[in-house]
């Protein structure tokens, strides 16, 4: 981990970053490691009655944060949930956007 300098957490829901690796991202962002997250539907379909329709994404902020992640690193998309095959390619744009940002920030090549 020593030679690692950016991460990268793909997270179809606001959720499944921390409920997948919480304690992998915080171990590499206390190792110095610039972790971006990225979650690609804010699930609003699944939100209860009574609850603001970003709930999820302002629960993911406050997460990632305890988890050491800048705010400036959480990238959050508006995909609708469980139609993710329909925006595929949209998708994949996004995955490319986000790679290339990422590399950029540390003076990877990148085609």
């Amino acid at each position: 981990m020593d030679s690692l300098k950016i991460a990268l957490v793909l997270a179809p829901h606001p959720d499944d970053g921390e409920f997948g690796c919480g304690a992998s991202i915080h171990k590499l962002t206390q190792a110095g490691v610039e972790v971006h997250y990225a979650a690609f539907s804010p699930c609003t379909v699944s939100v209860p009655d009574g609850f603001e329709q970003d709930i999820l994404y302002k629960e993911l902020h406050r997460a990632a944060v305890q988890l050491g992640i800048s705010e400036s690193n959480i990238h959050t998309f508006d995909f609708p949930v469980r139609n993710f095959p329909e925006h595929r390619q949209s998708i994949l744009d996004t995955l490319i956007s986000l790679k290339k940002k990422c590399q950029s920030r540390f003076g990877f090549f990148t085609q």
